[in-house]
């Protein structure tokens, strides 16, 4: 018995090999359209979505700690900000009294010169003198205005991150088996 069973396994071993070794005349066969092809593993589109959601969520974690430095910082500078503006509006302030005075005197005086005037050229002088002393006082004000510069830039305001929103429960359906077109 063992004999045979040996001669029945080395039958079956070189059997296979040695008929690969003969010269095979039939052609190779070719796919059958009825084949089917193999599954794709099973994807959870809720543990997909919850994942995403996981890194979505520790990203904006990352982000509110930047946002709430930020907001140190921005307070921070709106403190010197307003600062920096009530000092630069007392000087705004300033030119611009100064140049409503100069106007004043100059309506004041060229008021005096008609009033004293007798003729046609002593008014029409006045009028000049007074249109002088506005352009001086103008261009006074434009001068001490230049030197001030602009007004100082406010800080910007940081963004606060939006909050992830949590994906909703998806029920897997069980679409039918589809069947292959003959």
């Amino acid at each position: 018995k063992a004999f045979v069973a040996t001669a029945l396994s080395a039958a079956l071993v070189l059997g296979g090999s040695v008929s690969s070794f003969a010269a095979d005349t039939t052609p190779a066969p070719t796919a059958s359209p009825t084949a089917k092809a193999p599954k794709a593993p099973k994807v959870n589109p809720n543990k997909a979505a919850m994942d995403a959601y996981r890194a979505a969520k520790a990203a904006f974690v990352v982000a509110h700690d930047k946002f709430k430095a930020d907001k140190i910082t921005f307070d921070a500078a709106m403190v010197s900000h307003r600062a920096a503006m009530a000092t630069y509006a007392t000087a705004k302030k300033v030119i611009g009294d100064t140049f409503k005075a100069a106007v004043t005197a100059a309506n004041t005086a060229y008021s005096a010169a008609v009033a004293a005037a007798t003729t046609d050229a002593d008014k029409a002088a006045a009028l000049v003198a007074r249109k002088a002393a506005v352009a001086a006082a103008a261009t006074v004000r434009d001068a001490a205005n230049a030197t001030l510069g602009a007004a100082p830039a406010a800080p910007v305001r940081p963004t606060k991150p939006v909050k992830p929103t949590k994906p909703e429960r998806v029920e897997p359906t069980k679409a039918p088996a589809t069947t292959p077109a003959p």
